[in-house]
Formats: structure tokens, sequence, C-alpha cells
């Protein structure tokens, strides 16, 4: 069972995920900078790969629990590419938060990761649960495209 499968822990991670999200660009931003945005980015990943690599290796046994010639024939091409969009994120909001402030970058991209979320759920891309965009959903979005409008204009 992972962590995100018992309710409580899972919304606890989430929000700790949520933190992390936020204060990661305006540092990022930052090291931008008195370095350059290429460099912060770069950096973040760096930094970053320490923590990823222990918890691998305590979640694999050093990598000993993954079938690696069964995980290359099933999973798809565009599953291991997931890291690049992740870079290029990062280097995005790097370069962006600093002219735009915080509140309206984060809150820029966690409205446009929300739609693209619904998109995916409803065509059910990538294996995810297919989920209708109800009307109760896209109600949703609306206040959410409002409320950034909001955010961005005053």
């Amino acid at each position: 069972m992972s962590a995100l499968e018992g309710v409580p822990l899972g919304v606890v991670l989430l929000i700790i995920g949520g933190i992390c999200t936020g204060v990661q660009g305006p540092m990022n931003g930052r090291l931008a900078i008195s370095t350059s945005g290429s460099f912060s980015a770069f950096l973040s990943f760096a930094l970053g790969f320490w923590p990823l690599l222990i918890y691998f290796l305590a979640d694999t046994k050093g990598g000993k629990t993954v079938d690696w010639p069964e995980a290359a024939r099933n999973a798809p091409g565009y599953a291991w590419l997931g890291g690049v969009f992740g870079g290029l994120f990062v280097l995005i909001l790097t370069l962006v938060i600093h002219r735009r402030g915080a509140a309206i970058t984060n809150g820029i991209i966690v409205v446009t990761q929300l739609i693209i979320s619904v998109v995916i759920d409803q065509a059910g891309a990538f294996q995810v649960t297919q989920r209708d965009c109800t009307g109760l959903r896209g109600g949703g979005l609306a206040c959410m495209i409002v409320g950034i409008t909001l955010v961005t204009l005053f």
C-alpha cells in the first residue's frame, strides 16, 4: 500500500508537496538573479537527485525489486519522458517568477495544471482513470480561472 492510498497521510503529503512547489520557484528564481536561470534550474535538479536516489534505493531495495526488462517492455515510451517536462517546468518557473511574482506565477501554473488534468481525466490519457468533465467540474475550473484572473489583475 503506497502512502497516498492512506487518505490522511496522502493529503498531508500532497499539502507538503504544494508547499515545496510554492517555495521552490521563488528560491530558484532568487538564485537565477545571482547566477542564471539555466544554472538555477540545473542545480535544482542536481540537488533534488539525492533525496530521490535515497528514496529509490530504499523503496526498491537498491533497484532489486524492479524487473527492469519487464518494465522496459511494458512502459510506453512516453512514460520515460516525464522528467523532460519536469525540467522544462522548473526552468520556466525560474525564469518567470521574479518578473510576475509568486502568486501570479504559481496561480497560472496551478490553473493550467488543473485544466490539463481535467482534459487528461476526460480522455483517460496516459492510462489514468477516466473521469468525465461534469458541469460541476467545469464550474470549478471556471472559478479557478476567474480566481487567477483576479489575482493577476489586482
